[in-house]
């Protein structure tokens, strides 16, 4: 069924540009129409005045006719512009006929077969063929044959007075066979010469216009990657400057202290001297930390070396991991840390320690930023083949302005300075990479109340691309021991933004 929608979809796409370009000529020829019905009203006024008093009130009522049905083609144009190019069609076959109709009654009062008039006949083929295509205009000649047969057939009956336009057109009766062969043979060339040049115009026109489709889808698609590409220079140039920077103004702190104590402008035993090395050492292990992210979130980018896939991964025993884990901080910050589990979401594919440390920043981050006698509340739930992992807290919450980059190298919020001025800002990085990796999402939901609410979906049943070589050489299979989670005070594991 999806196969025929889709085949349904790029047939419409095709005809989108042939619909239009219908619509466009069948205006044209309203237009036309309208110009005709007029000179036909003034001919039947103006005929009895040269002589030919024969076309009132016939020609007169014709071209009131034909006003009155190119109106409704015009209406019905107007309301078959969006219903695609076999409306159009359709009503481009209505109109067609319609004219031969009235332009027999026109060849009927100019002189019957012997009328000029008839070359029109060839005309309204032409456009029929290139309008509404070969085999309806082939019908549409038919008609048209039979049209005139039988306009002459009631003509040598007496049925229908024939009205010559001049005397020197007037036929003899042995005449008309030959006329009518002469049509028949006249539409039907006329279809199949106009019918042989268009179907390769049109085949052509074709082939020109989905290379032209083709041509401008990959421009499109170049521009998007050039334009991602750009976005990531831009993003590894604002990495590589930003790490720097928070690199260098510890460095330079831990320098400074060193420097002032290697010049013995300090006695090295006087309290002076341990504060300046308290703090070169509290630096130094704000480094390890930043240092420690970096790595981290390299390898995970890179290629986890540290973390191969494993195949059943529980989520429900990686989070009570981490809830024994992260129990004793929450104490020590007087909060409460409730886990909300609903069912067992095991990951077909997926990397524990990678988890672990993505889970493990979500809820020190919001331990971290809780207040005193706050909640954490940790949801799981399997939502059809994703599952769901919920980190909530009433804690600081996250400023609009920042909620678009909150994701971003080394962003934090000046409330989340204040609040707790230790922090990389890497964490979130790292979230969202390992979310990416295992083909999932992760987001900051909107709350009405104080606080925030990450949620971050995994499915269930991805399969990573490297899948036929870990089947091949060998896999780890479920939760491994050596993936449980550092403790937040563990300068060497991992640490929240």
């Amino acid at each position: 069924m999806s196969r025929r929608r889709a085949a349904a979809a790029a047939a419409a796409r095709r005809d989108e540009p042939i619909a239009a370009e219908l619509a466009d000529r069948l205006a044209l020829f309203v237009r036309l129409r309208w110009s005709v019905a007029a000179g036909l009203i003034v001919l039947s006024i103006a005929g009895p005045w040269l002589g030919f008093t024969w076309f009132w009130p016939g020609v007169f009522v014709l071209g009131l006719a034909v006003a009155a049905y190119n109106t409704v083609c015009l209406r019905c144009l107007a309301s078959s512009r969006g219903g695609g190019a076999g409306v159009l069609r359709a009503g481009a076959i209505a109109q067609i006929a319609l004219d031969l109709c009235a332009l027999l009654v026109v060849v009927h009062y100019s002189g019957g077969l012997a009328s000029p008039l008839l070359v029109f006949f060839g005309f309204h083929m032409a456009v029929g063929t290139i309008l509404v295509g070969t085999r309806a205009t082939y019908v549409l000649a038919g008609l048209a044959s039979l049209g005139a047969v039988g306009l002459q057939a009631l003509e040598s009956v007496g049925v229908l007075t024939p009205h010559p336009l001049v005397s020197a057109l007037a036929r003899p009766g042995a005449a008309d066979a030959q006329a009518l062969a002469s049509l028949v043979g006249y539409l039907f060339g006329i279809v199949f010469l106009t019918g042989s040049v268009s179907n390769r115009l049109k085949q052509r026109n074709l082939e020109l216009r989905e290379t032209t489709d083709a041509l401008m889808a990959r421009s499109a698609e170049l521009q998007r990657l050039l334009d991602e590409l750009e976005a990531l220079e831009r993003r590894k140039s604002h990495y590589m400057r930003v790490s720097a920077h928070q690199l260098r103004s510890p460095l330079a702190t831990v320098r400074t202290a060193l420097a002032v104590l290697n010049a013995d402008y300090v006695d090295l035993s006087s309290d002076r001297a341990r504060r300046l090395l308290a703090g070169a050492t509290e630096r130094v292990d704000g480094l390890l930390l930043t240092v420690n992210d970096l790595l981290d979130l390299a390898q995970v980018r890179e290629g986890r070396e540290r973390a191969p896939w494993a195949r059943q991964v529980n989520l429900n025993q990686l989070l009570a991991d981490l809830f024994d884990s992260l129990s004793p901080y929450a104490e020590e910050r007087n909060v409460r840390l409730t886990p909300a589990i609903d069912g067992v979401a095991i990951l077909d594919w997926g990397t524990p320690p990678d988890l672990v440390n993505a889970f493990e920043n979500l809820m020190q981050n919001a331990i971290k930023y809780s207040r005193p006698g706050g909640e954490v509340i940790v949801r799981l739930a399997v939502d059809g083949p994703n599952a769901v992992v919920r980190v909530e807290d009433r804690g600081i919450g996250v400023p609009p302005e920042f909620r678009d980059h909150l994701f971003l190298e080394f962003v934090r919020a000046p409330n989340a300075r204040q609040h707790a001025p230790e922090g990389t800002g890497l964490g979130l990085a790292l979230v969202r990479e390992v979310a990416i990796a295992h083909g999932g999402t992760v987001v900051l939901e909107d709350r009405d109340g104080p606080g925030a609410s990450f949620r971050m979906t995994l499915p269930l049943h991805l399969a990573p691309p490297d899948v036929p070589r870990l089947l091949q050489g060998g896999y780890r299979t479920g939760y491994a021991a050596d993936t449980k989670p550092a403790g937040p005070a563990d300068p060497g594991g991992p640490s929240a933004t």
